[in-house]
């Protein structure tokens, strides 16, 4: 008996270890306005002016802005100003490109990039709604943007989950409410498996300076992952922001901040973190990401580019803007002087 034991236990010692195989989950954080639309910092509102064509057409037919009212001209200027603002980062146009038609408050050209974001996200990535859109009265709208999303992936959508639905009036509560989620999710998650987290966020069109979340000093993006990293203080957990956000002076009195959208720099650097190989062994980690070669032609060109890019989609442009917009721009008034305030609806300019 005594050796039929050493046997066994002499054939279990030889039998090859099998380590336990770590699973790859993938979360995308979603925010809509600034993101799959272009929306414009108002100090005089807390959404932001919405680029759609609405919006356009009222700025760039206004001829004669020194008779309204502070305000009201400062949308206009705001408005005109990033129509023809330049993109930039060898991205072809400027942001009347990306403005949302008819009744939608999403871009196609800015929808058509986050499917491939989701494409390169791999097998099942669990998209967050962490807009404002997550509140009830907004249902209707997620579920047409759901439809939106569903056609251009090719199969069914809804948003996983949402973050926290609470009352968020900046920057910090958005990024508090995003922690909250993502610490609840790895708390279900095993020790072993890796967590990615990609963050796409305009955090109400606001830079990445100045302000504070629970005590942590804001100064740019590293401070923004290094915070939602300290929520969970978890091995094995990746976090990538991709803040939607620019600003420029249009003159001594008037500075623009704006959501940008996913223009085509920054859909890059979500592209390129969620199809980076996981900071474990490869051998170790079970990935539902597909590394390399997603958006790849055969003829070596960036496919999914030309595929989003404003110069291969003139043709659904509308000429008319820009020639409005030749004609508006050299005419703008740059006086500050006080003038007596016109009569202008409240409601003269769509916000997201």
């Amino acid at each position: 008996l005594k050796r039929f034991w050493l046997f066994v236990c002499g054939a279990w010692s030889l039998a090859p270890f099998e380590p336990a195989v770590a699973m790859l989950h993938t979360i995308i954080y979603l925010d809509i306005d600034g993101v799959l639309n272009v929306g414009v910092g108002d100090k005089g509102s807390t959404a932001p002016l919405l680029l759609n064509a609405r919006n356009c057409q009222t700025a760039l037919g206004m001829k004669d802005l020194s008779r309204m009212n502070p305000q009201d001209r400062s949308c206009v200027e705001k408005l005109v100003s990033v129509a023809s603002h330049e993109v930039g980062n060898q991205e072809p146009g400027t942001y009347i490109e990306y403005m949302c038609r008819g009744k939608e408050q999403f871009s196609e050209i800015l929808l058509d990039r986050f499917a491939a974001i989701i494409r390169a996200a791999g097998d099942k990535p669990r998209v967050v709604l962490a807009s404002n859109w997550r509140k009830p009265k907004y249902r209707r709208k997620v579920r047409t943007l759901e439809k939106a999303i569903a056609a251009r992936i090719g199969s069914e959508f809804e948003f996983d989950d949402t973050t926290e639905v609470v009352s968020e009036s900046g920057a910090a509560d958005r990024l508090r409410c995003i922690g909250g989620h993502l610490r609840e999710f790895c708390v279900h998650a095993k020790p072993s498996d890796i967590v990615r987290a990609l963050v796409l966020d305009d955090f109400f069109v606001t830079p990445l300076q100045g302000w504070t979340c629970d005590g942590s000093k804001i100064r740019g993006q590293a401070d923004v992952e290094a915070y939602l990293m300290h929520c969970v203080e978890r091995p094995g957990l990746e976090i990538k922001l991709v803040h939607c956000y620019d600003e420029w002076q249009v003159n001594d009195s008037l500075r623009v901040e704006v959501g940008t959208g996913l223009t085509l720099r920054r859909m890059r650097e979500a592209a390129v973190f969620l199809q980076a190989a996981p900071r474990r062994s490869s051998d170790d980690v079970q990935s539902n990401t597909t590394v390399g070669g997603l958006f790849r032609s055969s003829a070596g060109g960036d496919s999914w580019a030309q595929a989003a890019s404003p110069a291969s989609k003139k043709a659904r442009m509308s000429n008319r803007f820009s020639s409005i917009l030749s004609l508006a721009l050299p005419s703008r008034p740059r006086s500050r002087a006080t003038v007596a305030p016109c009569s202008v609806p409240a409601d003269m300019f769509e916000c997201g």
